[in-house]
């Protein structure tokens, strides 16, 4: 036996008793119970590095009126096509005012779900805490509560479940097909779905049958875009993004803060899904480092047409969740619980920002300003 290392043995008790204190937990309330309370305690956490904002902008104002009338044709709203949180606001009376409430419950749940699908993976609740961890310090949580009533939670949400159930023929065309109702960008995410969904079988059969499941998930939203359209005009269609003016605006105002975006949406978290590639090389897992890959390549390639950089990188969450996975296995338990309590507490001393198109915003912890 070697000498301990000054400080590690502490560490490694800190791991153990969260695992002995959430072990009990979930033995006397449930896993799932526990799994909220997490995803609850990391979201107030994550509240306390930002200053929460309670007043709906931009897009938060249009899906707070959609959900007070999400088919009311007698005024325009440009959000139509993303009517699926709007209407869940409606159906569960989270209409209003309060459906900037509902994406704060959907983001805890999207928590939740992590917390839980871990847990069941075999991970220990130290583990999974540290995922959630990764991911509650991050642009997920700090965009929706600087800029709330977003509807990006439940598009996390339908992403994790596509991640989850990828080996089910029904969810795996539900799940897409309902992410297109939320927010039409999710398409960007269809290209890492179809290698996910492939499973390594790369048989004619095989791609042909993953192809035509995840194009006709599209044909329901289709329909519907075209209903839509015999109603109203709605701007953000798809000439509004196209729009040669626009495409140039985009790029010229978007290239320059393209790196720091990207960085602001994980901060050092992007450090797991290099180490999963360099893991994936030295194994031969080529299928894997082609889907981490196709993830991050198409989630960037919607800065050609849009402009909220940190706040769209989030959708490359998976990656995060991929890698972390894999180095869990190669390298165990102890030494991953180390590198991904490292990386939260270092990330926690990186200065976090909005980055877009303009000027980045910061998200300076309210109690700063005392």
């Amino acid at each position: 036996m070697g000498a301990k290392i000054p400080g590690m043995s502490e560490g490694l008790n800190i791991f153990q008793k969260t695992d002995r204190v959430l072990f009990k937990a979930e033995e006397r309330i449930g896993k799932w119970p526990v799994a909220l309370l997490t995803g609850l305690f990391f979201l107030l956490l994550a509240g306390l590095l930002t200053t929460p904002r309670f007043t709906p902008e931009h897009h938060g104002l249009g899906f707070t009126r959609l959900s007070q009338h999400p088919f009311d044709f007698s005024t325009n709203e440009d959000l139509r096509f993303r009517i699926l949180s709007p209407l869940l606001g409606y159906l569960f009376f989270f209409r209003g005012v309060m459906f900037k409430y509902l994406m704060l419950i959907f983001l805890v749940i999207f928590y939740g779900i992590i917390y839980r699908a871990q847990r069941k993976n075999n991970l220990r609740p130290s583990e999974a805490v540290g995922l959630i961890a990764l991911l509650a310090f991050s642009t997920l949580s700090f965009y929706q509560l600087y800029f709330p009533a977003y509807n990006d939670p439940l598009s996390f949400i339908l992403i994790l479940c596509c991640l989850l159930f990828y080996k089910n023929n029904l969810l795996k065309f539900l799940f897409p097909a309902l992410m297109l109702f939320n927010h039409e960008n999710t398409i960007f995410l269809f290209p890492f779905f179809w290698i996910l969904f492939l499973d390594g079988d790369y048989r004619i059969s095989n791609i042909f049958r993953q192809t035509l499941l995840l194009s006709v998930s599209v044909i329901p939203y289709i329909f519907y875009r075209e209903w839509i359209l015999t109603k109203q005009t709605v701007e953000y269609d798809l000439a509004y993004y196209f729009d040669p003016k626009n495409v140039r605006w985009t790029q010229e105002h978007v290239f320059p803060h393209l790196l720091s975006g990207i960085f602001q949406a994980f901060k050092l978290s992007w450090i797991l899904p290099v180490i999963a590639i360099g893991i994936d090389l030295k194994e031969k897992r080529f299928s894997e480092i082609f889907l981490l890959l196709t993830c991050f390549v198409f989630v960037v390639s919607q800065m050609l047409i849009a402009y909220d950089i940190s706040r769209l990188m989030g959708m490359c969450f998976p990656m995060i969740i991929i890698a972390a996975l894999r180095i869990r296995t190669h390298w165990g338990s102890e030494k991953f619980l180390s590198l991904v309590y490292i990386l939260v507490l270092v990330n926690l001393f990186i200065p976090s920002y909005c980055i877009g198109a303009l000027e980045p915003i910061p998200y300076a912890p309210f109690w700063m300003g005392w």
